[in-house]
């Protein structure tokens, strides 16, 4: 019994051990990563890059932020990111090279605070998977979606 508590106190150490705080350059990346799937329309590629279910913003205060399923992110990928959409358009005029904000860490929760912003884009960090999008400001999807017709965006 006393080699598995051993090996039990062990694991929950290594573990602890293991919280990084994510750098602002690993951020940059996942951007860069995430813009370039974006604008080249490969929901497959950019799913991964999602904290599943993720959030739809509107631009207003007080509007209640959609919930978006991989599933129906996959089924209305275009509808979301299609070439005629507002949110397109304007990441087409996006570097990558945009304003990063704080990465506010909690290294005794090994949790971000808050969300990190760039430009209408929130991530999250994952220990495990890294930056993933969080929440996106997108007036336009919203105002699509926003009626709850839609199976998996509520």
């Amino acid at each position: 019994m006393k080699p598995l508590i051993a090996v039990l106190l062990g694991a929950l150490s290594s573990s602890a051990l293991a919280c990084q705080a994510p750098s602002p350059d690993s951020l940059r990346a996942a951007w860069i990563t995430w813009r370039a799937a974006t604008l080249r329309d490969e929901p497959g590629a950019s799913a991964r890059l999602y904290k599943f279910p993720f959030l739809l913003l509107s631009a207003y205060q007080g509007d209640r932020p959609l919930r978006v399923t991989k599933a129906a992110f996959n089924d209305n990928y275009s509808g979301l990111f299609g070439a005629e959409m507002q949110f397109r358009q304007e990441l087409k005029q996006t570097t990558d090279s945009e304003h990063i904000g704080k990465i506010d860490f909690d290294d005794k929760t090994c949790k971000l605070k808050f969300p990190v912003r760039i430009h209408d884009t929130n991530f999250t960090y994952d220990q495990k998977a890294g930056w993933l999008v969080q929440s996106i400001y997108m007036p336009e999807a919203y105002g699509l979606f926003n009626k709850g017709d839609t199976e998996g965006i509520r």
